[in-house]
C-alpha cells in the first residue's frame, strides 16, 4: 500500500470514528425531542406542566392563610418565607436544554415547607372555617403530585435515560428529570459521560504529513481534492451512521 493510500485510509478510519458520537447524540436528541413533548401533553391528556401550576397554588393558598396569624403567631414568619421562596423558585425554574430537571427539582422542594407550615397551623387556634384548609392544601398538593407521578412521561423519561446510560461515554446528552422519583435527576453523571467521551476523541490518532515524494504531480493540488473529498466524505459518513445508529437503537430498545 502507498503511502497516499495509507493516509486515506487512516483518515476514512479517524471519519468513521468521530462520526459515530456524532451520530448517536443527534438520534438521542430526536427522542429527547419526542419525550420533552409529552411534559406538556401525556398520553392520557394530562399535563404535569399545569400540574406543577396546581401545586404552587395550593401551597400559595396556605401561605395566604398562615398570613391571617402571622401577627398573632411570629415563628410563622419563617416558614411562610420558607415556602413562599420555593413557591417563586418553582415558577423560575426553566431548563433551557428540555431536561425539565431544574422543575423536578423546584418541584420536589415544595413538600417540605409546606408540610412543616401546615403542622404549625393545625397545632394554632384557628377560626371554625379556617381549621379544616391546612390538611386540605396538603391532601392538594399530594393528589396532584401523584397525577404527576402516573403520567406517562416518566416512564418515557426513563426508557429515555437507559438509552443514554447504556450507549455512555460516547452520549453526551443529560438524562431527563423523572418526576415519580423523590430527588432530582443530577448532572454529575452526563459531565463525566462527556469527559470521557472528550478523552475517546483525544486519543484518535491524526493522520500522518504525506512526505513529498521526488517528481511527484503538484502537492497543493492533490491537498485540495483530498480536503474536498474529506468534506464530503465526513458528510456521508456522518449521514449514514446516523442511519445506522437509529436502527441500533430501535433494535435495543424497542
Amino acid at each position: 500500500m502507498n503511502k497516499r493510500n495509507l493516509m486515506a485510509g487512516i483518515f476514512m478510519g479517524v471519519a468513521i470514528a468521530a462520526s459515530i458520537p456524532l451520530g448517536i447524540n443527534r438520534s438521542l436528541s430526536r427522542v429527547r425531542e419526542d419525550v420533552s413533548g409529552t411534559f406538556y401533553y401525556d398520553q392520557a391528556g394530562y399535563s404535569i406542566y399545569d400540574g406543577l401550576e396546581k401545586r404552587r397554588e395550593a401551597a400559595n393558598n396556605l401561605i395566604t392563610l398562615a398570613g391571617r396569624y402571622k401577627d398573632k403567631n411570629p415563628e410563622l414568619e419563617g416558614l411562610i418565607d420558607s415556602l413562599d421562596y420555593c413557591v417563586k423558585a418553582s415558577e423560575n425554574a426553566w431548563s433551557d436544554d428540555y431536561t425539565y430537571i431544574q422543575e423536578a427539582g423546584a418541584n420536589a422542594a415544595l413538600d417540605a415547607p409546606a408540610q412543616a407550615l401546615a403542622e404549625a397551623l393545625d397545632s394554632m387556634e384557628l377560626s371554625e372555617q379556617d381549621r379544616k384548609y391546612p390538611t386540605q392544601m396538603i391532601k392538594q398538593m399530594k393528589s396532584e403530585q401523584d397525577k404527576i407521578n402516573r403520567s406517562s412521561y416518566n416512564e418515557e423519561a426513563r426508557a429515555f435515560n437507559a438509552k443514554v446510560k447504556s450507549l455512555a461515554p460516547m452520549a453526551l446528552v443529560k438524562p431527563m428529570a423523572d418526576f415519580s422519583s423523590a430527588t432530582a435527576a443530577k448532572d454529575s453523571a452526563p459531565v463525566a459521560a462527556a469527559e470521557a467521551a472528550e478523552k475517546v476523541v483525544e486519543d484518535i490518532p491524526a493522520p500522518p504529513e504525506a512526505p513529498a515524494a521526488p517528481g511527484a504531480p503538484d502537492i497543493d493540488d492533490f491537498e485540495q481534492r483530498v480536503d474536498q473529498w474529506a468534506d464530503d466524505f465526513s458528510d456521508g459518513v456522518e449521514s449514514g451512521v446516523e442511519g445506522l445508529v437509529d436502527g441500533v437503537l430501535d433494535g435495543i430498545f424497542n
